[in-house]
């Protein structure tokens, strides 16, 4: 970049830029501006993402925006007595990163759960250490007997099992103590018999809609794992934290985004508690970085229509939307396919190839009814079966209204089918990848779930976006960790955990991947005029790496680790040397 960009025709800022919008609307040039920048950040990389080639050398920042972009010379220019200059060394800034689909209030909701995730996130790999870290997380936190135990994070495709741990295993960890461990992709939980018993499911109870109870051998009795709909009785019967206890878990959730870069966060099936703690945290300050949330479609709101669903950000929460649900998760293989599964779960049929969450009536019901107050709807849509149901309602809904359905989101897009994304452009409905699949649970998917030719096409990026989709990528966290730089280095290596590459012909270019968590993740929810690429005017949200992403061995990315994170001008993360 070899001239500094200065503010002049940049858009106002969304809380109100005051008097320094009318002077950087009046300036031209730094002299006349008079504008002191808050902080230059100097001597850096600065990827403004804007184009591949565009680098600068410092940023300058001044009430939470971006005053001026170019040339360290240059942008000292707008230096005073009181501006705070940072020294990056060399480092590389690009644009804060976007959660493009995540649950901060579900992390914050675990945050004190034992944690049974396998490696590299913990050390469980097996029923025996499963086993061994709830003991030690009951004895080190003295749970007494009748309390309950909750875990998050168990895997059953990580243990060298293959399989859910069973009620008998847990009631061996304790049987005077209600036992619920959430699986990792959210979709499944297995309890102990203690917990089965006070939620009514142990013995002869119908699969509720939407969901399964699995069974022992003698097909009435419950085993432990709960599926989709089925775990909700379980659910309802946890211990529900106070108000303050959930507003710390909310700031200890915060500092976890923080930590990966991450300065729009997401908080996406949003309860009506959910929303309310967001929203006692806004008033309250203490939200330090930007959330969007999607309203649930299932939970009990009392007046959707009501609220600022879509509507600009005023505040730091804003509702992105709504968010519906058509199917489960393909690791879990509750997924809604077109074909059955490589290896279908004990207990089913041959042909079983997972199940849908909604009839095609109800969808439709809320298509209509989010174009007709404006919403943008976003949809957990795993399986290709689940996709083709997205796309056959929303071509109907646009063949019978006068404008089309807009920029609907797909969240997920794992198993996609020859021509389902060419039809998805020309619905403007666009995807978000979970691109960590291919590590978590790529060898999982190929050796069990889909097979080979399947597992190989899972997250089709390259094919996205040669067709001129606008994707974005995504941890959904807690699924997995909200680490953006593994998400990057598996939507560019498609690496599994035991390091073979899957379907590599599907990978993104560093550049695309990191597209994919910036410029691409804030245009999909409408935020692009004022987030994703460095930019005079734009919100001073900023990440600062260790190394530069597009000058490194690809295989190296996902070590490379966040030295600073900036959001509105404030730093909020700040890593120790």
């Amino acid at each position: 970049m070899s001239a500094t960009k200065i503010a002049a025709g940049h858009r106002p800022r969304w809380r109100g830029m005051g008097a320094l919008t009318a002077l950087l609307l009046a300036s031209s040039s730094p002299a006349s501006a008079r504008v002191v920048a808050d902080a230059i950040y100097t001597n850096g990389v600065i990827r403004t993402m804007e184009a591949p080639d565009d680098v600068a050398q410092a940023v300058a920042i001044r009430q939470g925006r971006i005053v001026a972009v170019g040339s360290t010379k240059a942008v000292l220019a707008y230096r005073g007595s009181g501006t705070r200059i940072v020294d990056l060394h060399g480092k590389t800034m690009l644009p804060g990163f976007i959660d493009a689909h995540g649950h901060l209030s579900m992390l914050a909701s675990l945050i004190d759960f034992a944690d049974l995730s396998p490696p590299p996130v913990a050390g469980v790999r097996d029923i025996a250490s499963l086993q061994s870290t709830l003991r030690k997380y009951v004895a080190e936190r003295a749970i007494p007997a009748g309390q309950w135990v909750q875990g998050f994070g168990y895997d059953d495709a990580a243990l060298a099992e293959r399989r859910h741990p069973t009620r008998q295993e847990l009631d061996a960890v304790s049987s005077d103590r209600p036992i619920m461990l959430l699986h990792a992709s959210g979709h499944m939980l297995t309890a102990n018999t203690r917990a089965l018993e006070l939620a009514g499911l142990l013995h002869d109870a119908p699969n509720p809609t939407g969901g399964v109870i699995r069974r022992e051998a003698d097909g009435k009795t419950a085993s432990g794992t709960l599926e989709e709909a089925g775990m909700y009785r379980v659910m309802a019967l946890l211990p529900k934290p106070s108000f303050e206890q959930r507003l710390t878990a909310l700031r200890k959730a915060q500092d976890v985004y923080a930590r990966y870069g991450i300065t729009t966060a997401q908080d996406g099936a949003a309860s009506p508690d959910d929303y309310a703690l967001l929203k006692a945290a806004d008033e309250q300050g203490a939200l330090k970085m930007d959330v969007g949330a999607l309203l649930f479609f299932r939970a009990p709101w009392q007046d959707m229509n009501a609220m600022p669903v879509s509507a600009p950000r005023q505040t730091r929460l804003r509702i992105l939307g709504i968010k519906l649900m058509l199917d489960g998760s393909p690791q879990g293989r509750t997924a809604w396919l077109k074909e059955p599964y490589h290896h279908v779960p004990d207990g089913r049929a041959t042909n079983y190839h997972g199940y849908r969450q909604m009839e095609d009536s109800e969808l439709r019901g809320w298509i209509d009814r989010a174009a007709d107050h404006h919403w943008q709807v976003f949809v957990h849509v795993n399986g290709d079966a689940a996709m083709q149901q997205l796309i056959d309602v929303t071509a109907a809904a646009d063949a019978a209204r006068p404008g089309a359905v807009e920029r609907l989101i797909a969240i997920h897009s794992q198993i996609v089918g020859p021509g389902q994304l060419a039809r998805m452009k020309a619905l403007d409905i666009q995807p978000s990848f979970f691109a960590a699949h291919a590590f978590y649970w790529g060898d999982w998917h190929r050796d069990v779930t889909l097979g080979a030719t399947r597992a190989a096409h899972i997250s089709p990026m390259r094919d996205a976006i040669d067709l001129g989709l606008v994707p974005s990528i995504h941890n959904d966290a807690p699924v997995v960790p909200p680490d953006i730089m593994r998400l990057v280095w598996s939507a560019v290596t498609r690496t599994t955990r035991s390091g073979v590459p899957l379907g590599i012909e599907e990978a993104a270019t560093p550049y695309e991947a990191l597209l994919m968590t910036t410029r691409n993740a804030a245009w999909q929810i409408h935020e692009d005029q004022e987030k994703g690429t460095i930019a005079v005017g734009k919100q001073a949200d900023l990440v600062v790496l260790d190394a530069d992403p597009l000058n490194v061995d690809p295989a190296r990315l996902d070590s490379i680790r966040i030295n600073r994170t900036i959001s509105d001008g404030t730093e909020i993360y700040t890593a120790k040397d």
